[in-house]
């Protein structure tokens, strides 16, 4: 019998409710026998065969052997970028620009009554020209250490000879910024600014996060990479500049991924460089107190092609990995995976069959 003899009118309305609830009780053994609820998110037993068929490397987390691993990009500056000196920022150089001016005593004046020479570059062989004393050395002398030098050479040419030496622009000693910098552009070194720390504080200004911030310097063909942290901590690697270098500065935009039965799903922000598993699950809230199993927390971290995905599982009903895991740094584009208890699949199995019963249920009373 089915659904539509409940339409038979030469059926009395006591067999067709007693026609109706044969129906709904074959419906729901049905429903218990033979539904199968697809999960929301991987098992333990699912984790456990994707090990056993090759397609994972699951790595249990445990006190004995934690693989905590150091940040990538923590081995500082090498020597020859630890070990420049620091530029002396009054020396002149080949390409700076001075004003040149020439005060001289009595009549005829040779420089004329103002004695404005204009602006002068130093040439590349590290030489000024100033007319009736011939090419002067600049490069390596300060401003006042060529004014004398100058002066001494005038005093065969002119009576008492006072000269103002001024530098225009300094194009000598030059850094290149790059990259997200409030300021990017090109910046001499000059007084106050003389070393890594100087030049990005200009060029980057405000930076709440110096952890997310990433320096990289490039010298001569080579480069090298440190945090904005580890230039704040260690004085070592607050680098002299030097002529022609080039920084480049990067603001990390680095997520981590919670799924499954986490209070709140989504990516979350990693804004700093030992961000947690446990920071990570702060950041999501936490455990759905309702669905998850803490014995099956996993962090899944993808390799590089050719190499299975490597899974951590931790157990966060032990007091001692939820330790580790506080410890244990998570990477950009990681996922934390969080899998539902045995009790929430057979909870939304029961819920689909009271929602069916409901259904045939519904049907009957329109039936009537």
């Amino acid at each position: 019998m089915t659904m539509r003899d409940l339409d038979n009118p030469r059926m009395t309305g006591i067999e067709r409710n007693l026609l109706a609830r044969s129906v709904l009780m074959a419906c729901s053994v049905a429903l218990l026998a033979g539904c199968v609820m697809p999960a929301s998110t991987a098992s333990i037993k699912d984790m456990q065969a994707s090990a056993a068929d090759g397609k994972i490397e699951l790595v249990m987390v445990d006190p004995s052997q934690v693989p905590l691993e150091p940040p990538p990009d923590a081995q500082g500056f090498p020597p020859q970028f630890r070990d420049a000196l620091q530029v002396d920022a009054d020396q002149l150089g080949p390409g700076d620009v001075l004003r040149l001016r020439i005060f001289e005593a009595g009549v005829p004046q040779v420089f004329g009554p103002m004695g404005e020479l204009g602006e002068l570059a130093i040439d590349d062989s590290g030489t000024i020209f100033v007319p009736h004393v011939g090419t002067v050395r600049a490069d390596g002398l300060t401003v006042s250490a060529l004014r004398a030098s100058i002066v001494a050479r005038l005093r065969t040419v002119i009576h008492d000879p006072q000269v103002t030496v001024t530098l225009v622009e300094s194009r000598s000693r030059l850094v290149n910024v790059l990259g997200t910098a409030t300021k990017p552009g090109v910046y001499p070194i000059e007084r106050g600014r003389t070393r890594l720390s100087a030049l990005i504080g200009e060029a980057a200004q405000a930076f709440d996060k110096p952890d997310m911030l990433r320096v990289t310097m490039r010298r001569n063909g080579d480069q090298a990479s440190v945090r904005m942290s580890d230039i704040l901590a260690d004085p070592a690697l607050d680098i002299a500049l030097r002529p022609g270098d080039t920084v480049v500065l990067d603001r990390l935009d680095e997520n981590v991924t919670v799924i499954g039965a986490a209070s709140v799903q989504g990516t979350v922000p990693i804004v700093r460089r030992d961000f947690s598993v446990i920071d990570a699950l702060g950041g999501a809230q936490g455990l759905d107190n309702d669905a998850a199993n803490p014995k099956a927390v996993f962090l899944v971290r993808a390799q590089p092609a050719g190499q299975a995905p490597l899974v951590y599982q931790f157990e966060m009903d032990r007091p001692e990995i939820v330790a580790l895991a506080s410890r244990f740094a998570v990477r950009d584009k990681d996922t934390v995976l969080i899998s539902n208890a045995n009790f929430t699949d057979v909870r939304k199995v029961l819920q689909a069959v009271a929602q069916s019963m409901s259904t045939v249920r519904n049907a009957v009373i329109i039936g009537q």
